[in-house]
């Protein structure tokens, strides 16, 4: 039998590409004539590189799902439910954490499977914090004590805006011209700016990486209320002091925690790769429960996949992690998928790139917000070109 190589863009951080190193090797046993090397792309890239592009360059993509809409219009990945046994992806469906599986589906078709499922959701030490606080008004009470470390570098500000905002019960869009309700935008700017200004100054250059990393091995910050959670950072074995993560802040006393932006990671296959069927078999192998809940975790990864999050020994070992976080992922809101949307993202993230030092205004960069949405398909236009 020939050999078939694969190449993959994987992410740079141990979740993002330790697991796929480990079922490379795990698939290559079972397929010993399939051989698949993962190339990492940093965070940033991951949310915003073009799956065209990288659909050029690799057979396997690991995609966050607002480029979805894109993928589909261009024609650059496979659209695997026209492969995959339709049981395959009812099965994984129905053990789909929230809206992982379903983010991926779009205008009839999956483009590709859910691997590692993840919302924004609030973290705390527990050892320094008893509770968090529940409502945004005691987030802002507690940040004056300098001990809240919220990530609000660009991308962060623009996932938080658009969290706040769907938990008040306006997700965007709010019409075909707005794309943040008015008066709920105001609000999560303002909550932004307030939480900022007596934090960390270094807080608005970071990623929740870095604010994970420095609340696991400083005793200086013990909450954060929006940040996308890392199960490397609660499992019993994880170096530094052990996080915990929890829902998300409500507007008001006694609400339910919602609207936590949908992030995570689906696994989709180039439709220039030569050796398609290999590539999807392994996509599908990497996407099963009994590798999502064993080599999969094992080797770092945060799995996509009931038969993981219902494990009470994994749990165990994560710390509580799964069963902290079934509120979180159930309750979270997925962004557009349209074809259009994924440029326009990248606009929107730019536009915080130096906000909270230029402007005390909300109501500038919602207008610039408005505008950039109301001009997404010639930015969309303008980036194909």
């Amino acid at each position: 039998m020939s050999a078939v190589s694969l190449r993959g863009s994987s992410w740079d951080h141990p979740r993002g590409h330790l697991p796929m190193l480990a079922t490379a090797a795990g698939y290559r046993e079972r397929h010993r004539e399939v051989s698949i090397e993962w190339v990492p792309r940093s965070l940033k890239d991951f949310g915003v590189r073009s799956v065209e592009q990288l659909a050029g360059e690799f057979d396997l993509i690991l995609i966050d799902h607002p480029h979805v809409g894109a993928m589909a219009a261009s024609g650059c990945v496979l659209a695997l439910d026209e492969i995959v046994e339709p049981s395959v992806l009812a099965a994984l469906a129905e053990a789909s954490p929230g809206h992982s599986h379903e983010s991926y589906s779009y205008g009839g078709h999956q483009w590709a499977l859910a691997v590692d499922a993840a919302c924004q959701s609030s973290v705390r030490r527990p050892d320094l914090l008893d509770s968090a606080p529940h409502t945004w008004d005691e987030v802002v009470t507690l940040s004056a004590s300098g001990t809240v470390l919220w990530p609000l570098c660009d991308v962060d500000s623009a996932a938080s805006l658009l969290s706040i905002v769907a938990s008040l019960g306006r997700p965007s869009p709010e019409s075909e011209d707005r794309f943040v309700e008015r008066e709920s935008g105001r609000v999560a700017l303002a909550t932004m700016r307030a939480v900022a200004e007596s934090s960390d100054p270094r807080c608005l250059s970071m990623n929740p990486i870095a604010v994970l990393e420095t609340m696991s091995r400083s005793d200086d910050f013990a909450y954060s209320p929006l940040c996308f959670f890392y199960v490397n950072y609660s499992r019993l074995d994880s170096p530094g002091r052990r996080l915990a993560y929890g829902d998300v802040p409500t507007p008001e006393s006694g609400g339910v925690p919602r609207g936590a932006l949908l992030g995570g990671v689906g696994l989709a296959v180039s439709a220039r790769c030569s050796a398609q069927r290999e590539a999807v078999d392994y996509a599908c192998y990497v996407a099963a429960p009994d590798i999502q809940r064993g080599l999969y975790f094992d080797a770092g990864g945060q799995p996509a996949h009931h038969a993981a999050w219902a494990d009470v020994a994994l749990d165990r070992d994560a710390g509580g992690f799964f069963s902290g976080l079934a509120r979180t992922m159930s309750t979270s809101w997925t962004r557009p998928r349209e074809p259009d949307f994924a440029v326009f993202q990248t606009a929107f993230i730019e536009l915080f790139a130096d906000w909270y030092e230029r402007s005390t205004d909300p109501d500038s960069l919602l207008d610039e917000l408005d505008e950039l949405y109301r001009r997404r398909h010639l930015l969309a236009f303008d980036s194909a070109s």
